[in-house]
C-alpha cells in the first residue's frame, strides 16, 4: 500500500510505501522541477517493470548482458484513451534476434497486465 501525505509545500506529496519514501508534486512550474509527477509515477511503474522482468527473461536463458534500458511515456490527448509508448535496449553481446525475442516475453510484465485490463476504482474499508 502507498501512503501519501501533503506537505507545507504547495501541491507537494510525499509518499512512502513503508521503509522507502519519495515526493511527488502536480507541475513543473511549481516548483516541481525535483519530483515526480503523478503520471511520471506510473510511467515509473510501467518501465521499472519492464526493465525488471527484460532481465529476468535474460536470467533464464543464461544470457549475459551489461545493462537493460526502458524508456517510457503516456501520450493522454484523446479523451478517451491513452497510450503508453515505450523503448527497451537490451545492451550486451547477444544478437538482434534473441533480443527481439526477449522484449517479445517481456510483454508479460505484471504492471502491463494490470494496466490492459478494465480498471474501476472503490474507496479502501
Amino acid at each position: 500500500m502507498i501512503n501519501a501525505e501533503s506537505c507545507q509545500e504547495n501541491y507537494l506529496t510525499k509518499l512512502s510505501n513503508g521503509p522507502v519514501s519519495i515526493s511527488s508534486n502536480s507541475t513543473r512550474d511549481q516548483e516541481g522541477n525535483a519530483y515526480f509527477l503523478p503520471h511520471d509515477l506510473l510511467c515509473a511503474a510501467f518501465a521499472s517493470c519492464l526493465n525488471m522482468t527484460v532481465r529476468m527473461v535474460l536470467d533464464r536463458k543464461g544470457l549475459k548482458y551489461d545493462k537493460v534500458v526502458t524508456n517510457v511515456d503516456v501520450n493522454r490527448e484523446k479523451e478517451d484513451s491513452s497510450v503508453f509508448m515505450y523503448h527497451i535496449e537490451i545492451i550486451g553481446d547477444i544478437d538482434e534476434s534473441t533480443k527481439e525475442a526477449v522484449i517479445t516475453k517481456s510483454m508479460n510484465c505484471p504492471v502491463r497486465k494490470t494496466l490492459s485490463k478494465n480498471i474501476s476504482f472503490q474507496p479502501m474499508r
